[in-house]
Formats: structure tokens, C-alpha cells, sequence
């Protein structure tokens, strides 16, 4: 391992510990409902597990988690957390199966692989981040596996499969974009980045990117860094994607809202750009003096992030 690499896991160590000191554990199945589905021509009935189960290989499984009103088919919501930290503590950190319940969208809480000698998880998001111990994983396969699972198994719309990111997390969402783009509709990504050039990401298909950076952020930063490879910059990065979906080079600015709780007022600044191919959207939120892990406004995360990931279709 680089010596340059283990601050950050320092670093995320205890930018983590306030984010995630709250955790969420997933209860058992409740009984099972059934919703209708209808066509131009049928209408089929299909059973809609409620409550949680494990899916995956027997070694590695994850919890996918399913509200009580749910409509088929239905969303995927598939949270990565960070370095260090568990899919259990990022769902209480996005409030993710409390803003599904709502929603009616399918929650996947994997978990990344842990590391030989000190079992902190990560995900293999390489070349950028953060497998710093050269453990053999391939992450992008296994998350995969687990979206066909979980399609083959519940009643979820493969047209509307969603990743939310924090950090390591954010960075692996990036590789899902890059490498599986046929299966991931839009992701949203916090505090994390790109891969190191344009040419190490060449997806398959348009996927639209919600990107949120705190300017004040010490271990991914906001203009770019290197961990176990170099990483570009929040704007760096969304200009990328922009031109990969092919929206027009300079955003336009929309209103000021507020993600973080610990900053007064509305804190940050919204860059859209337009002209991308339709049903399309890239955007970059900076919040202004934010952190690595901001304390996140619960409703905000809900209407800007989730409500954003949702009004989109594959």
C-alpha cells in the first residue's frame, strides 16, 4: 500500500463518525402483498415481498429492502457507502429505506469487501479507489449480479435502477456509469469522483449524474487529488459527463438549496447543463464550505437527490 493512501482512510475514519453514528438494521420479511401491473391489453398480478431479505452469494450477501406500498414494477435504489463504513450505516446517512417508504422504490444495501489485516470494507472502484491492499474483487461484477438477482427475483423496473454514492462509494458509482451503463439509469454521488482520464470510462449509453462536492472537502477534494491514482475535480468531472451525454460545455445556474444542514441558509449552488440528449440530465451541486460528510437536510435529500434519481427512465 502507497504510504501516501492511508490519511485518507484516516481521514474518512473520522469524517464518518458523526455521519454514521446512527445505524439502521433491516428487520425480517413481513408477509407477502400483491400488487396489480396492467398493460394496453392484460393486467397480471404479482407478489411484492415486504419488509427485508439477503440476496447475493452466500459469502457476500445484501439486504434488499422493500417498503409496505409498493407499485410493480417498481424503482431500485442501490446505496455504496464509503470507506470504512457499511451499506446499514450509509442507509441511516441518506435516510434511504425512510425516503422509499414513501417513494415506493426497492432499497439494496451491499456491502463493500474487507481488508485482510484490519476487515475495514471497501469498494474496488480502480484505477482511482480504493483497494489499497491489491485484494482480488471484482466489485463491478458483483454489483451486477446483484441487479439481475434482484430483477429476477422482485417485481423491479430494470428501465429504472438508481446508485447513490458517498465517497469510495462515490467513486464506485462512477465505475457502475462507466462500465454498466446498460443497466444504471442515474446515479448521485457525494463526495466522490471520476476515474483518472476520459479514456479509462467509456459508457455504453447516456446516464444522467447528480454530482454533490463540498468545497471545503479534506480527503476527496473538490479540484481533484490522488489516492491509489490521481482523481479529477467536481467540475472537471461533470464537464466529462456532460460531454459524454452530450449536454452543452458550460452549465447554466439554477436556484440555491440547502443540503447541509451544519451551513446556514441555502448553501448550495446548483450547475445544470442543458442540451443533453433527451431524458438526459447532468448536474453539480457545490455546497460552499462543505465537508467530506456534510450533516445532510433529510427532506432535502429527498426531493434533491432522490425525486431527481426518480424522474428518471432508461
Amino acid at each position: 500500500m502507497p504510504r501516501r493512501c492511508r490519511p485518507v482512510g484516516i481521514l474518512l475514519v473520522a469524517a464518518l463518525a458523526g455521519a454514521c453514528a446512527s445505524t439502521s438494521t433491516a428487520g425480517p420479511a413481513t408477509p407477502t402483498t400483491t400488487a396489480s401491473t396492467t398493460t394496453a391489453s392484460t393486467t397480471t398480478t404479482v407478489a411484492v415481498e415486504t419488509g427485508s431479505t439477503d440476496i447475493g452469494r452466500p459469502d457476500r450477501p445484501a439486504r434488499l429492502v422493500a417498503p409496505e406500498e409498493v407499485t410493480a414494477p417498481a424503482p431500485l435504489l442501490i446505496v455504496l457507502h464509503g470507506y470504512t463504513s457499511t451499506g446499514a450505516q450509509h442507509d441511516s446517512y441518506f435516510s434511504a429505506t425512510q425516503q422509499a417508504a414513501s417513494r415506493g422504490l426497492y432499497v439494496l444495501l451491499p456491502d463493500g469487501t474487507s481488508e485482510p489485516e484490519t476487515g475495514k470494507q471497501f469498494w474496488d472502484a480502480s484505477p482511482a479507489c480504493c483497494n489499497f491492499t491489491g485484494t482480488p474483487v471484482d466489485d463491478v461484477a458483483y454489483l451486477s449480479g446483484l441487479i439481475d438477482e434482484a430483477i429476477a427475483t422482485r417485481p423491479i423496473d430494470p428501465e429504472r435502477i438508481y446508485v447513490i454514492g458517498h465517497s469510495n462509494g462515490g467513486f464506485m458509482a462512477y465505475r457502475l456509469a462507466c462500465d454498466i451503463a446498460e443497466k444504471v439509469t442515474a446515479i448521485a454521488v457525494l463526495s466522490g469522483s471520476d476515474q483518472p482520464t476520459e479514456a479509462d470510462c467509456t459508457p455504453s449509453r447516456p446516464v444522467s449524474v447528480l454530482h454533490m462536492h463540498g468545497t471545503a472537502d479534506g480527503t476527496i477534494g473538490f479540484g481533484g487529488g490522488q489516492i491509489t491514482a490521481s482523481f479529477p475535480g467536481a467540475v472537471e468531472t461533470m464537464a466529462r459527463w456532460a460531454k459524454r451525454d452530450g449536454c452543452d460545455a458550460t452549465p447554466t445556474v439554477g436556484p440555491a438549496i440547502d443540503l447541509d444542514a451544519g451551513i446556514p441558509g441555502a448553501e448550495t449552488r446548483v450547475s445544470i447543463y442543458g442540451g443533453c440528449e433527451a431524458g438526459i440530465d447532468v448536474q453539480l451541486d457545490t455546497i460552499e464550505g462543505g465537508a467530506h460528510s456534510p450533516t445532510l437536510v433529510p427532506e432535502s435529500v429527498g426531493t434533491d437527490v432522490f425525486d431527481w434519481l426518480l424522474a428518471h427512465t432508461g
